[in-house]
């Protein structure tokens, strides 16, 4: 393993298992590329873990009904929410799964980026708001991450959004 890869730290919230299965093809693609990673569900996350320094961290969360949490990921989201970590340290991305059908599109996610982007985060990508059709705007994601990852090491570098 190459000591200049900064690994991974993937978190997911789901209902339906959508943001599982992203996350778990986000999680193989790592593997492919020799990026060592983590994946976690968010109700299984260690909380005095989130924004370990030297790692990044990507949430891919899903949006229950108008802009809700997904069940198992309240108290994850609600503690971010409540900016109760210190996670100035902590460089991250977001992948928002919502339906645009209801208000609150993408909810859990845009607050999710909010909390960690207000509380001193930085945001090595655009969060990417993607709908009920998500693959090809997830696959466009994951390109621009990995480019972007092999070009800057995921220092604090925003691209364009994707979606």
């Amino acid at each position: 393993m190459n000591n200049s890869v900064r690994p991974l730290d993937i978190i997911f919230g789901t209902v339906t298992g959508n943001a599982q299965a992203l996350a778990e093809r986000f999680s193989d693609q790592c593997d492919q590329l020799n990026i060592p990673c983590t994946l976690t569900a968010a109700e299984d996350w260690a909380m005095e873990s989130f924004g370990v320094t030297g790692r990044n961290t990507v949430l891919i969360f899903s949006t229950w009904g108008d802009g809700e949490p997904p069940d198992d990921a309240i108290e994850f989201c609600e503690t971010l929410y409540d900016q109760k970590l210190p996670v100035s340290h902590l460089h991250y991305a977001v992948v928002a799964l919502g339906d645009s059908a209801y208000d609150d599109f993408c909810g859990c996610g845009r607050r999710l980026d909010d909390a960690l982007s207000n509380a001193g985060a930085t945001r090595i990508m655009d969060r990417v708001e993607l709908d009920v059709d998500f693959d090809d705007g997830f696959d466009a994601w994951m390109e621009s991450f990995f480019e972007l990852r092999s070009l800057q090491q995921l220092s604090t570098v925003t691209t364009n959004q994707v979606g």
